[in-house]
């Protein structure tokens, strides 16, 4: 009865009811919306930090604290071999592959630039650049003398594929190497610095390079992204028990952009959520304030028969509850069309310091519609405590002279 007998008062007053509920749908469905969207990009950007640098990376303290020399930051063969089987065995892990990273400057005829150059594994199963590769091809396990290059890098050095570059480093002894190295691709990728500062050779000619045969980071992809931190946790004991001296940057650890932007999201949807909070519960209050002073008699008449004050305001509060679920839901109906005509319109946009336009899109999930849905309806419900109670305390004989 006290389920059904709220839901019954508020079909009395249906135009008061609509109008309302139509208040509680815009809030709903304007915070789906924008839920949608901010999970949609921070989606997008997960997946190309992590087509940068894998899950996890596993190295040197010194070379995450940016200290001590190029040795210092190296791992032996011995070391990179045993860390890369104790990775392999972990629940979750995909592939383990190596890198070694550094700078150096890469010209040709009278054009250089610095760049940072990563000898790679060719054909590894952690990162793959085949498919970024838009002229020429993919590093190959025979390659000795080739490189990727960016797409903008290859024009401000006005190389094409099949064209020569020189790589000039300095070596762990200190003294200048230089090698020359055949472009063999050319890749695209959706941020600038990468595509203009960053190239791919094999991790052997690397070696031969800066004179060593080490590497400086293993890197380690797992099977979804949601394992990334239970791996890294059970990982960090594994490593420790056998004494390596490795620490594990994760992959948002290793993107600062990302930690800046995925704080910028947070805050922009708790801003979002506040507004909506604040704009359903003050619209409600008067809405409801002025529903139940109209309603003083027929409050004297329950409680001249018997009803207790607490049960008429449990029947008012439930009145509001009824009033917020319905308006929610009406509000997850709408947010979900909105969403859908949002990406069917694919509405391109050029991210700042990104060379490639990408489509808006607005990604509907179970976070997304619970979370406006449950503000929605607690605000709803916090608005009518304050006129339920002063409903209730109504004495009954008061009550029963209003007109």
């Amino acid at each position: 009865m006290w389920l059904l007998l709220p839901l019954r008062n508020l079909l009395r007053s249906r135009r008061r009811t609509a109008l309302s509920a139509a208040v509680i749908a815009l809030g709903t469905a304007v915070a789906l919306v924008v839920l949608g969207f901010v999970d949609a990009s921070r989606a997008l950007i997960q997946e190309t930090t992590v087509q940068q640098f894998g899950n996890l990376q596993l190295a040197a303290p010194e070379l995450w604290d940016d200290e001590g020399e190029l040795a210092d930051r190296l791992l032996t063969q011995d070391t990179a071999s045993q860390a890369r089987s104790l990775t392999a065995e972990q629940p979750g892990v995909t592939g383990v592959t190596t890198q070694l990273s550094f700078s150096g400057l890469i010209s040709q005829r009278r054009s250089s630039q610095a760049v940072q150059a990563v000898g790679v594994e060719p054909e590894n199963p952690v990162l793959s650049y085949e498919q970024l590769v838009v002229k020429g091809r993919d590093l190959q396990p025979d390659d000795q003398g080739a490189v990727l290059l960016g797409r903008t890098l290859a024009d401000e050095l006005g190389v094409e594929v099949g064209g020569f570059v020189n790589l000039t480093a300095t070596t762990v002894d200190g003294a200048f190497n230089v090698l020359p190295l055949e472009v063999v691709g050319i890749y695209t990728f959706p941020t600038a610095q990468v595509e203009a500062r960053q190239i791919f050779l094999p991790l052997a000619a690397a070696q031969i390079l800066l004179g060593v045969e080490a590497v400086d980071r293993l890197v380690v992809s797992l099977e979804r992204l949601e394992l990334t931190v239970p791996v890294a946790a059970s990982l960090r004991g594994t490593l420790g028990a056998d004494g390596l001296g490795l620490e594990i940057r994760t992959w948002d650890e290793l993107s600062p952009f990302y930690a800046q932007l995925s704080g910028f999201f947070d805050i922009l949807f708790g801003l979002l959520i506040m507004a909506v909070f604040v704009l359903v519960f003050f619209i409600l209050l008067q809405v409801l304030t002025l529903a139940f002073s109209e309603r003083i008699r027929e409050v004297g008449t329950l409680r001249a028969l018997g009803t207790k004050q607490g049960q008429v305001m449990q029947l008012f509060v439930g009145e509001a509850a009824w009033l917020g679920l319905l308006g929610g839901a009406a509000g997850v109906a709408a947010g979900g069309l909105l969403a859908v005509a949002f990406n069917a319109a694919a509405i391109p946009w050029q991210p700042p310091g990104s060379l490639e336009p990408v489509t808006l899109a607005v990604r509907i999930g179970w976070p997304s519609i619970a979370v406006p849905l449950v503000v929605s309806t607690m605000s709803t419900v916090l608005s009518a405590v304050f006129p339920a109670f002063q409903a209730g305390r109504v004495s009954v004989v008061d009550a029963l002279r209003v007109n």
